[in-house]
């Protein structure tokens, strides 16, 4: 299934008080480019925004996702530094074989940082609620999938990370298998496509489509509002039901680091900087 598309739309200018609303009333906010790099500043902001919504009592940790979901880097309740954002999903599509954590220059170290900030954000005591739009791929897809409630503006397109190698061997692998099977997950594992929203929502990878970047932000708006008012931990707790009804992230994170290392191996030149090369390596 495709969708006829002229250009992203930056879903944040649409309506820049509702978008301000928005952020204003989250817990925590976390903006991630849809070909933005993994890089020690990104962690920070993930750890960040972990943070801020560990300590609240209310509001949703907002999570805006892909070339079109915001401008601007932001972690914390509405601040705003630069981002790796891009606009147009060709240049996503140019840059796949160096986006996520699949670059030569990262490191295992940093892989292993970037997976235990993205889990204290998937445990956080508040509700995650994610507004993807545009091309999205690499870790604002990871973070994605962490996310509680998914929203997709009609625009987006979500593809996995990876290279001449394959998919990118994340744990992303590992909550894609929990979360919409094995059989489904095998196939976006083996031919990485592109999935329009529509196809996305297909596979509950997201759980609502809305068509225009409006109305996209405006439904995110009603979602927060009612997620808001869950209690406390109230739905940390029940979250933490659903995550042991399973294999548990806590045992097969050594297997995908070690998967990340492997393939980190095959990237990196021999004659690399120690600094730049996997952790086996760089001993």
């Amino acid at each position: 299934m495709t969708v006829s598309r002229t250009g992203t739309t930056t879903v944040s200018r649409t309506d820049p008080a509702l978008a301000g609303k928005l952020r204003e009333g989250a817990a925590a906010v976390l903006t991630i480019g849809g070909d933005e790099e993994l890089t020690p500043e990104l962690v920070a902001r993930v750890k960040t925004a972990a943070e801020d919504a560990e300590g609240a009592e209310g509001g949703v940790v907002l999570l805006l996702l892909g070339a079109g979901a915001g401008s601007g880097a932001e972690s914390g309740a509405g601040s705003d530094a630069g981002s790796g954002a891009g606009s147009d999903a060709r240049s996503v599509a140019g840059s796949d074989a160096r986006s996520g954590a699949a670059s030569a220059g990262t490191g295992i170290h940093l892989v292993n940082t970037w997976e235990r900030a993205l889990r204290r954000l998937e445990t956080a005591d508040r509700p995650t609620l994610a507004l993807v739009a545009g091309a999205c791929t690499g870790p604002a897809l990871e973070a994605l999938l962490t996310a509680d409630y998914r929203i997709a503006a009609g625009d987006a397109r979500l593809r996995l990370a990876g290279a001449e190698d394959g998919a990118w061997p994340s744990t992303a692998v590992h909550r894609l298998a929990q979360q919409i099977g094995t059989a489904r997950a095998r196939r976006l594992l083996l031919r990485r496509p592109w999935l329009d929203s529509e196809r996305a929502a297909e596979l509950d990878l997201v759980d609502e489509t809305v068509a225009g970047a409006r109305e996209a932000l405006e439904r995110t708006a009603e979602i927060a509002e009612e997620l808001s008012d869950v209690p406390g931990r109230e739905w940390s707790i029940r979250r933490r039901l659903l995550f042991d009804a399973t294999l548990s992230y806590e045992e097969a994170l050594g297997a995908h680091l070690a998967a990340c290392d492997r393939s980190l191996r095959r990237r990196v030149p021999a004659t690399a900087p120690a600094s730049a090369r996997p952790l086996a390596d760089a001993r």
